[in-house]
């Protein structure tokens, strides 16, 4: 036991509450105690420490916080002094693990007055050997022991290679999970347009998935206001390659949040080398700020840093999802603006403050099918705000999107400051049903004079494209607003307006015309299009005879699936 003082305080300033028993009606009596505060205990073996109550009130209770544990939680005053000792619980667990300083307060109560004692535990500052690496995650054990690990930002060496990357050793089956908790779990992304720092554990490490295979990821979630969710949740100038993910996701939100099958935040970081292959159904949102979800990372943002001088890009390059993707926007989200619901087969919102960073999305694949009804859908990414480049991608996924007011583009719907894309290929046929929505075959809309769209060998469309609105329809862009060049596009597929009856009206689309067709161009802009080529792909299709139906029309029966 502690030595002790044996000192009565009558009332000290600031610190004792104490005042003197008025008379028996009223009873407001003193508490005091020999110490002002119990500070700085040990972490490891604490021991006890203790009091000198004294009180004129006819009882006392003390509260304390639940790591200590006094030897009475009652007593009896009249006057008397009484001696209260506190065992303290250890802050420690071994010399592998840091904990934290922690701190409360014990409070005395009784004769309508109250005592409180300021009391502070320290922490343990682990010193970690390279030596106790098991050099990677052999098990959904381990496994869970890292995310754990990350969590509670402890050192995750444990499970680092000689390369210190975390690296699975084994295929990890996370059925048996049945609250999923994401890797960097940060209290809140800071995501908004002018994007800052998330607060709390995010994940800043390699994380080198060895070509294994994590399956079993089944999870329903609901993303709070700043959430970010995924596998990962946040990942902060990290790396998580050479990795494969099965996984079946129902997600909501009710504020603005982001979301992805691997990362909801890609900060400043690179995805690569990795496959999804996944189910993600979604009602929406109930708040009318956004809710980006992408079949890789729902959010991706980069930074120049001024004090360095450097560029801090992010990367999703490498990467196939195939996905069933079913998603309603809510009744909150109904137009196509930056805060609606939104989903991006790779990712759905890329973008930095306007400086002199980038984020690239590079030689990735989509595939499956997009039944959806959002104001911004696309088999890339939906929504480049500022300063992203899109190379090399190639769309094979269809999609039905049922909004009214929507801006759709089957590799991006937006495309906006210092963004492009190039190189990048559709394959997967487009219905939109709503009469206010604009139609893409590569993007929706560009509305901004650095924007640019350039070809390469490849065709750059072979789907069809339907959509209920002839004035904003393309095979390359529903609107092409502002921009810096189109060029050297070829092109193939379909186009026509969509009709409920499934009598649609198709164009008959040839190398002659094509200028027709590849969307509304500003009159402004329109030398700035050049080198544009269609190529027939096969027969073009017959409007169906009356009565018929969507499957008279084989070239979009792959939209209806």
């Amino acid at each position: 036991m502690k030595t002790f003082r044996s000192i009565t305080l009558a009332l000290l300033a600031g610190a004792v509450m104490a005042m003197s028993c008025k008379n028996a009606e009223e009873t407001v009596c003193t508490i005091t105690a020999d110490r002002l505060s119990i500070l700085e205990v040990a972490a490891n073996n604490p021991g006890e420490e203790a009091l000198i109550i004294t009180t004129d009130a006819p009882y006392w209770i003390v509260t304390t916080p639940d790591w200590v544990t006094p030897s009475a939680r009652h007593g009896v005053g009249g006057g008397k002094s009484q001696i209260v000792t506190f065992t303290i619980a250890n802050n420690y667990k071994n010399d592998a693990t840091t904990t934290y300083a922690r701190s409360g307060e014990i409070k005395f109560s009784g004769g309508m007055t109250s005592l409180i004692i300021p009391i502070s535990q320290l922490g343990h500052e682990a010193y970690i050997d390279p030596s106790l690496s098991i050099g990677g995650i052999p098990s959904l054990d381990e496994f869970l022991d890292f995310v754990e690990a990350v969590n509670e930002e402890k050192s995750p060496i444990r499970w680092m290679n000689s390369n210190f990357e975390i690296e699975l050793l084994a295929d990890i089956d996370l059925s048996s999970v049945t609250t999923w908790v994401p890797i960097g779990n940060v209290e809140k992304s800071g995501n908004g347009n002018n994007a800052s720092k998330a607060t709390g554990p995010a994940f800043s490490g390699v994380f080198n998935g060895g070509g294994h295979t994590i399956r079993g990821f089944n999870a329903t979630a609901d993303v709070g206001e700043g959430g970010s969710w995924g596998l990962f949740g946040y990942l902060d100038h990290a790396t998580v390659k050479d990795l494969n993910v099965e996984a079946n996701l129902t997600l909501t939100a009710s504020g603005q949040a982001d979301a992805g099958v691997i990362a909801g935040t890609t900060y400043c970081s690179t995805i690569e080398n990795v496959k999804v292959n996944a189910t993600i159904n979604s009602t929406g949102t109930t708040s009318t700020k956004r809710f980006a979800v992408g079949g890789i990372s729902g959010f991706m943002f980069s930074v120049y840093n001024t004090e360095d001088a450097t560029a801090y890009d992010s990367y999703i390059k490498n990467c196939e999802v195939t996905a069933t993707v079913n998603m309603d926007c809510g009744e909150y989200n109904t137009a196509n603006n930056a805060n609606c619901v939104m989903y991006g087969g790779i990712t759905a919102f890329a973008t930095n403050i306007k400086d002199d960073s980038r984020n690239h999305i590079e030689d990735c694949v989509n595939n499956g099918t997009m039944t959806v009804r959002l104001g911004r859908c696309s088999g890339i990414v939906p929504t480049c705000n500022y300063g992203t480049i899109v190379k090399g991608c190639t769309n094979n996924a269809s999609q039905v999107n049922s909004i009214v007011d929507g801006r759709i583009g089957q590799i991006v719907c937006n495309l906006s400051v210092n963004s492009a894309i190039i190189d990048c290929v559709n394959n997967g046929d487009l219905t939109t049903t709503g009469t206010s929505t604009t139609a893409g075959a590569l993007v929706a809309l560009m509305g901004d004079d650095s924007v640019y769209i350039e070809g390469g060998e490849r065709i750059a469309n072979t789907a069809t494209i339907l959509g209920r609105s002839s004035t904003y329809l393309g095979l390359i862009c529903a609107n092409h607003n502002k921009f810096d060049h189109v060029s050297n596009v070829i092109l193939s597929g379909h186009i026509g307006l969509y009709k409920s009856d499934g009598n649609h009206e198709m164009y008959a689309v040839n190398s002659s015309n094509i200028m027709s067709y590849i969307g509304r161009i500003n009159s402004a802009y329109a030398d700035k299009i050049t080198n544009i080529t269609y190529v027939t792909s096969g027969p073009e299709p017959e409007t169906p005879s009356e009565g018929g139906s969507i499957s008279d029309l084989d070239p979009v029966d792959d939209t209806w699936n």
